[in-house]
Parts: structure tokens; C-alpha cells; sequence
């Protein structure tokens, strides 16, 4: 998979630098996006599978799980953060027979004090990882009313104090996915304007996939969207996605 060399700048929001997070180690994104994005007191981590800066992967659940988590702490740090200032955690798990493991590992990691998290257990992810972990965190670890994505929050966007969060937007079915992420992005792009900001102030996108075998279609679609900064972003293909190929949901800087 190829992609055009893109110039990764920061942005000043309201005095605030959105700046892209990517650590000289770690696994490198294979699409147009941030590995994290820091804004003020807030870092938005992409979702971390399970290999290593080397491609090596664990060969069990645990060390899986502890190699995501440990490419979301490599992540924070670069924004001088820790799992500690983690208050939202997605995660995503193709075999649910595995979900216990992943569990105690994060209960080792948070010393029994997991963030609030969501579960997703989904049939594919990007690259075959079985598991992939996202992540929000603040500087004082403050939950704000960011909440976790979801296929279940309807298209609407709503007003926070520092961000924009929009649901889901659904491409309708016929055009193919290329074609369908355009148009989704461009949909959420209209919504944000009316508010007040607009896709170039992105700092977090999830995109949801009916086939991840596309994958390199979204991409070629998504990229034209963010020359300048890509957002940080997870991407998965879920069981199923109402009416279209590509659903995706946003969080903008006002």
C-alpha cells in the first residue's frame, strides 16, 4: 500500500496548537493519519494493534494486550502523558473467548482502576491484528463529556465545551466506497461548518468499514480530506453498518 508524501503541520485553534503526535519508535500508521493528536490538555490516540515498531507481534492474547497498551502509552508520552491521564478507552477484539485476558491485563496496567472503556468485538481489523486499543486522556485525567464512539449514537453533532462530537454519518448505499467516504466526510464537513468549525479542525475520527478489505479505497478518499493534518483515527469493520459501506464519526475543535 502507497500513499503520497503528506506535510504534517499543526494548527493554532483560539490561542491552542493541535499538534500531531507521532514517537520516532513504535508500529507506523499504515494510512493518512496522526499516530495521536495533542490540544491543550487533551490527547487523542489512534487505534494501537498489536505489533511492535519492528512488525514483531506477541504470540499470545496477554502479550498482545500489553503490546497495544504499551504502543498507546509510547503514544501519550510523546504529548508528556501517561495511562494515567487515560479517561476513555475503546477496544476492539475479533475472539471473545479472550476477552477475560484482555481484562486482567488492563486491570494490571491501571492497578484495578480501569478508565471507563467500551468493548467491541468485531469479525476484522486493519492488517489482521486481533485487537486494537484507543484511547482518550486529559492532563488531570477529567472525563469532559467526550464520549466514546459508537455505531449506536445517531448523525447529529453535539456542542461541547472545547470540541464539536458528531455520531455517525451513514453514507446511502450505491456508490462504491470510495465514493461513500467523500461523501461522508463531506456531510460531516457541511455539519461542522453550520457550527462553527469545520473538517480541517478534526482531531479524532472513527471509521467504520463494511468490508476492511476496502480499506485502501477509504484511504484514497480519506487522505483528500486531510492534506495538511491528519486527525488520529481507528478503523475497523464491524458486523454490520445500516444502509451503506462506510460509517465514521468525528470529534472537531470549535
Amino acid at each position: 500500500m502507497r500513499f503520497a508524501l503528506i506535510v504534517i503541520l499543526s494548527i493554532s485553534v483560539f490561542g491552542q496548537e493541535v499538534k500531531p503526535l507521532a514517537p520516532s519508535s513504535g508500529p507506523k500508521p499504515v494510512g493518512p493519519y496522526s499516530p495521536g493528536i495533542a490540544f491543550g490538555d487533551f490527547v487523542f490516540v489512534s487505534g494501537q494493534g498489536v505489533g511492535d515498531g519492528t512488525g514483531k507481534r506477541p504470540a499470545d492474547t496477554r502479550g498482545q494486550a500489553i503490546q497495544c497498551l504499551n504502543n498507546v502509552r509510547n503514544i501519550l508520552r510523546a504529548g508528556q502523558m501517561d495511562v494515567a491521564n487515560i479517561f476513555s478507552l475503546q477496544i476492539y477484539l475479533t475472539d471473545k473467548s479472550q476477552e477475560p485476558i484482555v481484562e486482567q491485563v488492563l486491570k494490571d496496567m491501571f492497578s484495578g482502576k480501569i478508565p471507563p472503556r467500551t468493548t467491541l468485538f468485531v469479525p476484522k481489523l486493519p492488517v489482521e491484528t486481533p485487537l486494537e486499543i484507543t484511547a482518550y486522556a486529559h492532563r488531570a485525567r477529567q472525563t469532559g463529556e467526550l464520549e466514546a464512539p459508537s455505531l449506536d449514537r445517531p448523525a447529529g453533532c453535539k456542542q461541547l465545551k472545547q470540541f464539536i462530537q458528531c455520531g455517525i454519518e451513514v453514507a446511502a448505499g450505491g456508490a462504491d466506497t470510495e465514493q461513500q467516504t467523500a461523501a461522508v466526510l463531506g456531510a460531516l464537513d457541511a455539519r461542522l461548518k453550520v457550527l462553527g468549525s469545520s473538517i480541517t479542525k478534526v482531531v479524532a475520527t472513527n471509521v467504520f468499514l463494511a468490508d476492511i478489505t476496502e480499506f485502501s479505497k477509504m484511504n484514497a478518499a480519506y487522505a483528500s480530506f486531510f492534506l495538511l493534518r491528519p486527525p488520529s483515527r481507528t478503523t475497523v469493520q464491524p458486523f454490520a453498518i445500516t444502509r451503506g459501506r462506510v460509517a465514521i464519526s468525528v470529534v472537531a475543535v470549535k
